[in-house]
């Protein structure tokens, strides 16, 4: 790593970083997407604020400030409507768990909006989507799109605040992963189990322990590799983004000596030693985070072959492969078969966003002519 990555990692080192000489208006404009793709802007203002003798580029500094100023105010909405959903779902029985962004959020950052993200994971219980859907739509929420039960383990619910026009979004997983093999790694029970409470969000919040939460982290950001996610409404790929690692970051620094095994125990019965390994190496790599060297040499001793693992670093078609096996019975992956070639509007939505939904045969017919070409090119590579 080198240049404009090396110096925001530098920074969230607290190193003080100067600003370098090459450091022209260009590289200003590349360091202010680049910062804002790696979802940093707000951390980097919480530590300018630190060092008023950092002689960096009053744009950079005002960018900052005003991204955290930003994210601050639409975090004290954001946990009114969390609040209130929590509350609501509490109330008739269910009690749902918050994993990756805002539950890092509320428990391992100093401040909340300093995590930045634009929705809320919430898993809950299979069998009680339905009541949660009724649940949400009284508090006013509009479900984006259509559920697909195989391939999707979740669907996006929107809030409009009346008082300042914004929407806010929450991800409602029945499962923890869009994916066969994942989602059957980690259940609603097994977190539950674990769960702790989250008093900096509210009464009724409950967020995943910090040994599954870290495990999910670093599977979440192999995920990303390979699936698509948005940053500003760009869609993008790739599991670098400096908030994901910071997290691991976070997260490996608060466990235990005692967590820190059971860490590692929880990524060998996961079959996610390697993911494991992965991160928490790319993160120290970045932030110089001191891990015991136990830790990676557990996690890299020889054992048996790991599904997990291998499904995140494989090809697309071995993904599929794998995941339709992992469907249970005719039924289930004669719908896995359904969904990957016609997969829900929203997903359409997302993958043309420039296009009209009125014209989504067409778009299935040039989302399948271009996967052929790609998987023709792959062959002939």
């Amino acid at each position: 790593m080198q240049g404009i990555e090396e110096l925001l990692c530098a920074t969230l080192r607290r190193e003080n970083p100067p600003w370098p000489e090459y450091g022209d208006n260009k590289f200003v404009d590349r360091f202010i997407e680049r910062s804002a793709y790696h979802g940093v802007q707000a951390l980097l203002d919480h530590y300018i604020a630190d060092h008023v003798d950092l002689s960096w580029p009053d744009v950079i500094v005002a960018t900052c400030r005003q991204q955290a100023t930003a994210q601050a105010m639409w975090e004290m909405r954001h946990q009114y409507m969390l609040n209130q959903v929590l509350d609501r779902l509490v109330a008739i029985g269910i009690h749902p768990i918050l994993f990756k962004g805002t539950a890092l959020a509320y428990d391992v950052y100093p401040a909340p909006f300093l995590r930045t993200r634009g929705d809320t994971d919430l898993l809950v219980p299979s069998d009680t989507r339905d009541r949660v859907a009724k649940a949400l739509e009284t508090l006013g929420f509009r479900e984006l799109g259509i559920r697909a039960d195989v391939i999707s383990g979740q669907t996006s619910y929107s809030w409009t605040d009346p008082a300042s026009n914004q929407e806010h979004t929450l991800d409602l997983h029945w499962r923890i992963a869009n994916s066969t093999v994942l989602s059957n790694l980690f259940s609603y029970e097994e977190l539950r189990s674990e769960a702790r409470p989250l008093p900096n969000l509210g009464a009724n919040a409950l967020a995943a322990d910090p040994v599954h939460a870290l495990v999910l982290a670093c599977m979440h950001r192999a995920v990303h590799k390979h699936t698509l996610y948005n940053v500003d409404d760009v869609a993008r790929y790739g599991g670098d983004r400096l908030i994901w690692f910071y997290d691991i970051q976070l997260l490996f620094s608060m466990l235990s000596p005692s967590q820190r095994k059971e860490f590692v125990e929880l990524a060998e019965r996961k079959g996610l030693r390697a993911t494991c390994l992965d991160g928490i190496e790319a993160t120290r790599a970045r932030f110089h985070t001191t891990i015991p060297e136990a830790v990676p040499g557990a996690l890299s001793r020889p054992g048996p072959t790991e599904t997990a693992s291998g499904y995140l670093s494989g090809p697309r078609w071995y993904r599929i492969w794998m995941d339709f096996r992992a469907a249970r019975g005719l039924r289930n992956r004669s719908g896995f078969l359904t969904e990957l070639l016609f997969p829900p509007a929203v997903y359409m939505r997302q993958k043309y966003r420039q296009a009209n939904l009125s014209w989504l045969p067409w778009l299935y017919v040039r989302r399948a002519l271009a996967g052929s070409l790609k998987y023709l090119r792959s062959r002939d590579s």
